[in-house]
């Protein structure tokens, strides 16, 4: 016949086992371990000047995405830009590919982007791209230099729950926001307007976003 104590102590040892597992889960990282994203919209630029201005409309298709190997963070990304009429705008595809650590509250990736232009004077054109990332509680702080795809100069913004906004230096704004549709799929909203010097750039896309389940945090 077991005792008191003994069958107390049984009871018990399932609520220690399940405490023990919370104490010994990993933290989230400030990545997703595994993340892939599709996109297509619309991008105008063109220059500003009195009497003087033009914009061409292009369309753009993107594919991007990253994975974390421990810490190791890998990510590439492929922009696909078509005019929608011929005229001082030739299609051209640009490259990324950038490397870097991400821990359980911050993240710093950089690396290359190369753009192969239909026409244009130079054909290809290599450029540093540097995106953070840092986790102050439930808000993720975000700087980027010649991000998304090397269309936005440079940005300071944060993001709360997949929604973003940022200041694009010179003069502009960065916005996106992503609705879950379910644990690992959402539809993800963005959209860039800035000027500089003496040209300006929109661009507004839609797409699916899937990542790993494990993820809490939102890249821009």
């Amino acid at each position: 016949m077991r005792t008191p104590l003994a069958l107390l102590l049984a009871l018990a040892a399932p609520f220690s086992a399940s405490a023990g597992d919370d104490v010994t889960a990993p933290a989230p990282r400030a990545l997703a371990p595994a993340q892939l994203r599709a996109d297509v919209g619309v991008l105008s630029t063109g220059l500003v000047g009195t009497g003087s201005a033009w914009a061409d409309t292009i369309t753009a298709q993107a594919l991007s995405g990253h994975v974390l190997f421990g810490g190791l963070t890998l990510e590439g990304a492929l922009l696909s830009l078509v005019p929608l009429q011929s005229g001082r705008t030739g299609a051209s595809l640009t490259l990324t590919a950038r490397v870097g650590y991400t821990g359980e509250l911050w993240s710093l990736v950089g690396g290359p982007v190369v753009n192969l232009g239909y026409g244009s004077r130079p054909a290809v054109q290599v450029l540093p791209s540097l995106q953070a990332l840092r986790r102050v509680g439930p808000v993720d702080l975000h700087a980027g230099l010649l991000d998304l795809h090397g269309l936005v100069p440079a940005h300071l913004g944060a993001s709360w729950k997949g929604v973003g906004l940022a200041y694009v230096l010179p003069v502009g704004a960065r916005a996106w926001a992503a609705i879950p549709l379910t644990s690992t799929l959402a539809l993800r909203l963005e959209g860039f307007f800035f000027q500089l010097t003496g040209s300006q750039s929109a661009f507004l896309t839609v797409g699916l976003s899937t990542r790993s389940p494990a993820s809490a945090g939102v890249s821009p």
